[in-house]
């Protein structure tokens, strides 16, 4: 058996239409051996390495008041900063080292200093899982250990390349696809601008995955929307369907 590793892109909520495909892919029996995420992926990446399934992670993701756990931090430099959000999340999820989880976990942060990417293999995990999710100036940086940490997909938006290491296998799932229609408004602009940092940062990771899955209707939503994560499951589900003989080849 094909030794199967899956990086999952970042893309705030829209990340909840990877636990569809990821679904499917436990109907179908398939066995991920290692996985890797930046920003949002790197949540469901994380949560999935700790052995839930898909739907227990989608279940418990659909039940958090994520508004909630985020404390207005505009006095210093971003609209929200994740201190409380963290901890809330430990009382969730409990505290776990990454190189603990059952299955091997490569969380995508950036080092705010050097503005280099990290593949974190070993630390807490809810921290560095928000760390990759801190998307400034939204979410303020994350300090760990001496070191500050911005998220992944400013840098590498579909950590494919660390699972090419060591898997004869890499499937990639997107959620960021590039759409044409410009609005004039500062939502929108800030919107489509996002989009194109997140889809240029895609490319690199795009061409080291054996299967690319890109979920297109994804496009339609906000990075934000937390209203829609029942049709966003059944996009990524279908989405994923789509790949069955690809799927049943591998295993």
């Amino acid at each position: 058996m094909s030794k199967i590793g899956l990086a999952l892109s970042g893309g705030g909520s829209r990340c909840i239409a990877q636990l569809g495909a990821m679904h499917y892919f436990e109907e179908k029996g398939l066995k991920i051996s290692e996985i890797s995420g930046s920003s949002g992926g790197a949540i469901v990446a994380g949560l999935y390495a700790k052995g839930m399934s898909a739907k227990d992670i989608f279940s418990t993701l659909k039940e958090v008041n994520f508004k909630s756990h985020l404390k207005y931090n505009i006095k210093n430099g971003s609209l929200y900063h994740l201190e409380s959000a963290i901890s809330n999340f430990q009382n969730i999820f409990g505290v776990m080292d990454i190189q603990d989880l059952e299955i091997p976990f490569y969380c995508t942060v950036v080092d705010y200093k050097s503005g280099e990417v990290e593949y974190k293999t070993e630390g807490d995990l809810v921290t560095l899982m928000l760390a990759s999710s801190a998307l400034v100036p939204f979410f303020a940086p994350v300090e760990y250990h001496g070191d500050v940490y911005i998220d992944g997909g400013f840098c590498d938006n579909l950590p494919s390349h660390p699972l090419k290491q060591t898997c004869d296998y890499a499937i990639g799932i997107n959620v960021n696809p590039f759409f044409s229609n410009i609005k004039n408004s500062f939502k929108a602009h800030i919107s489509r601008s996002m989009f194109i940092m997140l889809n240029h940062n895609v490319k690199a990771g795009r061409k080291e995955c054996d299967l690319f899955m890109e979920i297109e209707e994804m496009g339609r939503y906000s990075i934000f929307d937390l209203k829609n994560f029942e049709l966003f499951f059944d996009l990524g589900y279908n989405e994923a369907k789509k790949y069955e003989r690809e799927l049943e080849e591998l295993l």
